[in-house]
């Protein structure tokens, strides 16, 4: 789900305190009741025109973010607060401070898009990944079936970088004094987090899990139920508290360098992992040139060449461009553009089909021609005669992704768009927490991607907010997260961009999916059957598919939340005076999102919200 604030900020003449103790306490307890609803109710547009604040899953960490705007933080400031807030309040299950991070930054005053890439870490004394304990990360459950405890989980660890890439992002692009964005997350984590039912929910699945260490037993008992954390429930950080002052107070080289870098080192050698005080020392995130390209009269931005999804995005749309997509009917309404761009995402996504088609067309495997719009015409040719393609065989991604994504706009015009993720399912499997964060288990569904890596090399990221430039200034930003979050991305910007979709309309029809079974015998996976939502389409829709030579594969509910991609956005208004976001429940079957809106005053200057009711459809 998705939550937003929109607000129109006044230069703020007291001292910076982000403490929720000196939040509006109409405001912080509307926060926190929002909190526990699942679902929001009404679809809206929220609008400002000084500043927006859109994200996952948390409105306690929205109004974190909301502060930090106004008492004149920067973008990057409020990413930073409204990032380190939502882990404290999903109790480091989805997220962690011990995950990664990909930003994609808008600076206002030099006009420059800023990537910065803090992906995980390998370790050096790690040489045979091969042999790492593997994790079933079946995208449909929470509940852990992966192999025994073997006294290796450690090997499922790697060297996070989520810390050290707040740390690089608030040194270049934030105001604020560093240790004040810790408020929010050290206030939660000392005066507890109610347990909502969809946490009450993780802890059941995966109580076995944390229970298999006396660490993990430990955090387990930190709600006011000893047996298992209920609804209700407070549970209370205090470990974590201690953690995040001392980052607040030393700097993230507290975790890599600090007593807690040291204390994770000696947990995961001891649970048999390869880790060094060398390889978390050595730790650095990477600012590098983004990567764009033109589509639809607009210039797509996405982070750099570190990222393995960025270069695939760009090849996608230009895909999309080549094949004319814009002159077609939007994919949730003409079977053919549906069609096109089902086969362009699985192209793009599946490497062994995209090396086939390369080769059938004589194209060189560069990054230069990869972006390259003859690249892009070469493979609209192959494409409109998809079988000479369709024999390719390939496993596809595994990897299940829980992550939350972040879009602000500052008073500036400074635009931040950020996904933060462990990769991983809930908690991980390893049992192993360190000062109250629990250690995931990336490298546990990874080792084939680690294989081709050099030991102690970074890991690349695959999380891709984009941000949208027309005529040379932002237009769009956007961040997502899922399983489905590439397909997503790139139904939403052919959507937008090349069709010209109303947004809320473009949010509410039904997600791209790409399912992460291995297709049955005989179907490739270019040509194979399409995952839909089940009852997204009309018969005649169906019928129209399958005349095209796609088979319809329906998916229930619980499986196209498995399977599909979440996205925030923020768009400027058509005024161009301001930013909005559309917020739309239903969407996958599925509420994603809750437009909140604020008193008219605020105790630090004046503070304005609207809140728009747009008609908008749930998907049934």
């Amino acid at each position: 789900m998705m939550f937003i604030l929109a607000i129109v900020v006044g230069q703020s003449c007291f001292a910076v305190d982000l403490s929720p103790s000196h939040w509006n306490s109409a405001e912080r307890r509307r926060a926190e009741q929002l909190e526990r609803q699942l679902y929001p109710a009404q679809p809206a547009l929220v609008q400002g025109s000084s500043g927006l604040v859109a994200a996952t899953l948390s409105p306690i960490a929205i109004q974190a973010g909301v502060e930090t705007l106004r008492q004149g933080g920067t973008a990057a400031d409020a990413a930073v607060t409204v990032a380190l807030t939502q882990v404290t309040t999903a109790l480091g299950s989805y997220v962690s401070d011990a995950g990664v991070l990909q930003l994609l930054y808008y600076d206002a005053r030099t006009g420059q898009v800023l990537s910065l890439n803090a992906p995980w870490g390998t370790y050096r004394e790690e040489t045979d990944p091969k042999s790492i304990p593997r994790d079933d990360m079946g995208p449909l459950s929470f509940a852990f079936k992966g192999q025994p405890t073997s006294g290796a989980e450690g090997r499922k660890t790697l060297v996070p970088g989520f810390m050290a890439g707040l740390q690089a992002m608030h040194d270049r692009l934030g105001r604020l004094p560093w240790g004040t964005l810790f408020e929010p997350s050290i206030w939660y984590a000392q005066h507890g987090v109610r347990v909502t039912p969809l946490l009450a929910y993780y802890f059941a699945t995966r109580k076995q899990i944390l229970e298999r260490t006396p660490e993990g037993r430990a955090f387990l008992r930190q709600a006011d139920n000893p047996i298992l954390p209920a609804i209700g429930s407070l549970f209370v950080q205090q470990d974590l508290a201690h953690t995040l002052q001392q980052v607040a107070l030393h700097g993230a080289r507290y975790m890599y360098t600090g007593a807690w870098g040291q204390a994770y080192v000696r947990a995961v050698q001891r649970a048999g992992g390869k880790v060094t005080l060398t390889d978390m020392r050595s730790y650095q995130p990477i600012w590098e040139t983004a990567l764009r390209t033109t589509v639809f009269g607009s210039t797509v931005v996405v982070p750099g060449a570190t990222n393995l999804m960025s270069v695939r995005l760009l090849e996608a749309l230009n895909l999309a461009e080549a094949m004319r997509l814009d002159r077609q009917g939007p994919y949730n309404q003409d079977p053919r553009t549906l069609e096109a761009i089902t086969m362009i995402a699985r192209m793009v996504s599946y490497a062994p089909i995209l090396r086939q088609a390369e080769r059938e067309a004589g194209l060189p495997d560069s990054l230069e021609a990869r972006l390259s719009k003859p690249y892009a015409q070469a493979l609209a040719v192959l494409l409109a005669n998809p079988e000479t393609l369709g024999e390719t065989r390939a496993a596809p991604p595994t990897t299940d992704r829980h992550s939350d994504a972040i879009v602000i706009v500052d008073r500036w015009g400074d635009i931040a768009a950020m996904t933060h993720s462990i990769n991983t399912v809930l908690w991980g499997s390893t049992g192993i927490v360190v000062g109250g964060i629990p250690v995931a288990d990336v490298a546990g569904q990874q080792q084939a991607l680690l294989q081709t890596l050099k030991p102690g090399a970074l890991v690349p990221s695959d999380m891709v907010p984009v941000i949208v430039l027309t005529g040379g200034k932002p237009t769009l930003a956007l961040s997502s997260i899922g399983v489905s979050l590439f397909p997503e991305t790139l139904r939403l910007l052919v959507s937008l961009l090349g069709q010209h979709v109303d947004p809320t309309t473009a949010l509410a029809s039904p997600p791209l999916l790409i399912d992460l079974a291995r297709p049955p015998p005989g179907d490739s996976l270019l040509l194979g059957p399409v995952p839909i939502p089940q009852g997204a389409y009309s018969p005649a829709f169906l019928a129209s598919l399958r005349s095209l030579g796609l088979v319809p594969m329906p998916r229930t509910r619980d499986q196209v939340a498995g399977l599909r991609g979440t996205v925030v956005m923020s768009l400027r208004d058509e005024h161009g005076s301001g930013w909005e976001s559309p917020v739309v429940p239903g969407v996958s079957d599925r509420a994603a999102g809750l437009g909140a809106v604020t008193p008219p005053e605020s105790p630090s200057g004046p503070f304005r919200a609207h809140r728009i009711s747009i008609s908008s459809r749930p998907i049934e």
